[in-house]
């Protein structure tokens, strides 16, 4: 039994991992159906979670405040128009905050990872700029990357060549982007060492203050490593009482 489980409430940081919202009945890994997300807000409106930007978390931090006892992170990777579309009026409709890490060089264009588009709906495109300033009343911003690229795969050198193009982008556009990074498929340097310090060393560099990884555990509060916060995975598939026990606990292995 992982032993978060054991703290007090305002000692846990749960955060919670999304991508895509459909509202043609599919799911799948990365899409979830509007109407599973809605049932999901409303079980943590009713339960009483307080949902934070991690600016309210690094404010925290920096106040040595503890956290509220329900605390929680609601997180989007990498930008759908249908997090602007279906996302951003229902968290207006509940009050909640939630942060979106933003795939950087791909801004208003369609999702070719791999150099494939997903699909031709025009759902599967990312968000413009526009749409991006438009929501910044409940959502906050963050890095997903320059081209979704898994970091685990680069060198340091490539690491350093899309820091430097997502840092472009955000001058260029005048963009407000909390220094927070999500791996894309939460890929990072894992073994501990002189690699893994130098690739910290080089996000630090990029004034990036926050790392985020899946993990499926619940984070202890203060953090204890801010390059590796944990995230729990929150797949379009997962039953309703599946998703209420990783909120409670984190980690799937637990049931």
């Amino acid at each position: 039994m992982q032993f978060k489980l054991f703290y007090a409430s305002k000692n846990k940081l749960r955060i919670l991992e999304y991508h895509s919202i459909s509202t043609n009945g599919f799911a799948d890994q990365i899409t979830i159906k509007k109407e599973t997300l809605i049932a999901q807000f409303e079980y943590l409106k009713v339960n009483k979670y307080q949902t934070l930007w991690l600016s309210d978390v690094e404010t925290m931090l920096k106040n040595k405040q503890s956290l509220p006892s329900k605390s929680i992170v609601l997180t989007f990777d990498d930008g759908f128009l249908d997090n602007y579309t279906e996302l951003y009026p229902l968290l207006k409709e509940y009050d909640f905050k939630a942060v979106l890490f933003v795939v950087l060089g791909k801004i208003g264009q369609k999702i070719d990872w791999g150099g494939k588009f997903i699909n031709e709906n025009d759902n599967m495109r990312l968000m413009n700029r526009v749409q991006l300033d438009t929501i910044g009343t409940h959502i906050e911003l963050g890095y997903h990357t320059f081209k979704h690229d898994n970091y685990a795969l680069l060198s340091l050198i490539e690491i350093e060549s899309d820091l430097k193009l997502c840092q472009e982008v955000i001058d260029k556009e005048n963009l407000n982007v909390f220094p927070a990074l999500a791996y894309a498929y939460g890929g990072y340097y894992r073994k501990r060492g002189h690699e893994q310090k130098a690739f910290f060393d080089l996000l630090k560099k990029y004034g990036i203050r926050y790392g985020l990884r899946i993990g499926n555990r619940i984070n202890v509060f203060p953090l204890k490593n801010q390059y590796e916060i944990q995230r729990i995975d929150i797949r379009g598939g997962d039953r309703f009482e599946v998703f209420k026990k990783k909120v409670r606990l984190g980690r799937k292995k637990l049931f």
